[in-house]
């Protein structure tokens, strides 16, 4: 009897040296992982819930951007400071994202006009009857913007309570709500404002 006690008080001391070595092995590995584990988690969140960088794809945003430019996409200041006029932002679409810049507001009615002075055309953006100036582009960007859309020049376009018109500033080329219909907010993946490359390009652009 003394020796099966024995045995089992062996067995006891046996199992709890096996979980105590286990539980210094599980803390060794925290210890050793758990800062990069917790790096990822936190890379992961800012890049989910704040900010990450997005490539210009195309000619679309010329002359404000060119092919292969990075932008910082800042998906907490949409939620922070809502979506702006004349922000440029990343929407998703059916077939991936692109990069645009916001002309009319929820509930707006945004119309163009094409007038020729001196010979020149000149496009007039008008929101609700009022002439708004785009002074982030050259005249003859602005004369394109009726090429893909005639509506917007003869009748004008009425948005709805959570619709967004963009377009590119490269008006002649640019795939936007002129082809693509207006864009709620959801769709709206956040505000590009600064450009981290080219690195002699660096800063906030033009708006």
């Amino acid at each position: 009897m003394a020796k099966k006690k024995q045995e089992e008080n062996n067995t006891t001391a046996s199992n709890e040296e096996i979980e105590k070595n286990t539980k210094a092995a599980s803390r060794d590995m925290f210890m050793e992982y758990g800062p990069f584990l917790i790096a990822i988690v936190f890379i992961l969140a800012i890049r989910i819930f704040i900010a990450s960088p997005f490539r210009v794809d195309g000619t679309s945003m010329m002359p404000t951007l060119q092919d292969g430019n990075y932008m910082l996409l800042y998906k907490l200041k949409k939620r922070i400071n809502g979506i702006n006029r004349f922000d440029i932002v990343v929407v998703d679409y059916s077939e991936g994202q692109i990069i645009k810049r916001v002309i009319g507001l929820p509930k707006e009615t945004i119309k163009y006009e094409v007038k020729e002075e001196d010979g020149t055309k000149k496009g007039i953006l008008y929101v609700d009857g009022k002439v708004v100036e785009e002074n982030f582009i050259e005249d003859d960007y602005k004369a394109a913007t009726c090429i893909r859309n005639t509506q917007l020049c003869d009748q004008g376009i009425t948005l709805g309570e959570d619709e967004y018109f963009v377009m590119g500033d490269n008006r002649a080329v640019s795939l936007d709500s002129r082809v693509l219909g207006v864009f709620n907010s959801k769709k709206i993946k956040g505000i590009a404002e600064l450009r981290l490359f080219p690195f002699n390009k660096f800063g906030n652009v033009s708006k």
